[in-house]
């Protein structure tokens, strides 16, 4: 059996501070609303593409 002398240590002291922790969250929070505007537009896109399509594919089955 292999015995190292590494031992894992503890950091004492957090990596970012309260400034840095709270400009993360900001970041979170404009993302997050970043991505929602996203999918909405491309939630609307989709449905106008697909209303026009059941539109043109009407007038081409029916004759216009």
């Amino acid at each position: 059996m292999l015995e190292t002398s590494d031992t894992p240590t503890a950091i004492a002291d957090e990596p970012f501070n309260r400034d840095d922790i709270k400009g993360f969250s900001a970041d979170d929070v404009e993302a997050g609303q970043a991505i929602c505007k996203m999918l909405s537009a491309f939630f609307g896109y989709t449905v106008l593409v697909m209303a026009l399509s059941t539109y043109i594919t009407y007038r081409w089955v029916f004759g216009g």
